[in-house]
């Protein structure tokens, strides 16, 4: 069922709203987003003189009256664009319960946003991550296939480690020109392994937005008395008293998403702060337009 994958009361919350980008792509697929080519689906830009081989049914005659010279609209077109949600998978991903479980939150926000996508008319692939495997299904028109796709992740248990560039080059080896990518993890990795992920996107996509999940419980950390903390993904444990911690711990918190945040912004891609307890309209908001 839609409700089972997708969260339909926040969509309805975004109904108005859209997800455009703001670099002109090359298709010839009729949209919402701007376009290099001329005259398939025009939004008026600006006048220029009439000259030999322009449309006469451009000629804005009533500038021509007044005037007594012709002029044609310009247009831009707009057109389709291909989305790729690609959805970390790696043993981190696994912290969590029920609706707030980092997976479980990534796969509704991403459903959610695909679903959004898809209602605009724009085309939407689905990958899912780790080091054990990259799985692409291409962008597609459909709810349907979009739905199965999602429900199949829904059944995998996260594991493994985020080999963060060589998992996105995979995908990016598979993917159409011209595209944007969605980027939703909880970047648990070296800071310079998505500089070095967002500098390659940067010179193959339009556009790359990266939501960044966690659970409140690695926000606020609210544990006291000594505790064993395990890595999901190494296995690696650790005893420690978590109230005498807990300042440091929240102080290399806040250098680690400013720090991320930073490498976003300076290679011109978007950072959206996604905890697992958010509402996903409020997430999604942030990269919306009317």
């Amino acid at each position: 069922m839609l409700k089972d994958i997708i969260d339909t009361d926040a969509a309805t919350k975004l109904r108005g709203f859209s997800f455009r980008i703001p670099i002109p792509v090359k298709s010839f697929k009729v949209g919402i987003h701007k376009s290099y080519h001329k005259g398939i689906s025009p939004d008026f830009l600006e006048y220029k003189e009439y000259s030999k081989g322009d449309e006469p049914k451009h000629i804005d005659w009533r500038l021509y009256g007044r005037l007594d010279r012709a002029y044609v609209k310009k247009f831009e077109d707009e057109t389709k664009l291909n989305w790729y949600i690609l959805i970390d998978c790696s043993g981190s991903m696994d912290y969590g319960i029920n609706e707030t479980k980092k997976f479980t939150y990534a796969l509704r926000l991403s459903a959610t946003l695909a679903y959004l996508l898809l209602k605009q008319g724009d085309l939407v692939g689905i990958a899912h991550f780790s080091d054990e495997d990259s799985v692409v299904v291409p962008p597609r028109g459909s709810l349907q296939n979009l739905i199965s796709a999602l429900q199949r992740l829904k059944s995998l248990r996260p594991a493994g480690k985020t080999p963060f560039k060589e998992a996105i080059r995979r995908v990016l080896e598979r993917a159409y020109p011209d595209s944007a990518f969605i980027l939703v993890s909880d970047f648990l990795v070296d800071p310079e392994s998505v500089n070095d992920t967002l500098k390659l996107l940067g010179a193959f996509v339009k556009e790359t937005v990266g939501f960044h999940i966690l659970h409140p419980e690695e926000i606020n950390f609210d544990f006291s008395g000594s505790i064993e903390f395990e890595d999901m993904e190494s296995g690696e444990k650790v005893v420690a008293d978590a109230s005498y911690i807990k300042s440091k711990y929240k102080e290399k918190l806040k250098e680690f998403i400013d720090r991320l945040s930073s490498i976003f912004h300076q290679n011109k891609a978007h950072y959206v702060f996604a905890p697992s307890d958010m509402p996903i309209e409020k997430v999604l908001i942030q990269i919306a337009t009317r």
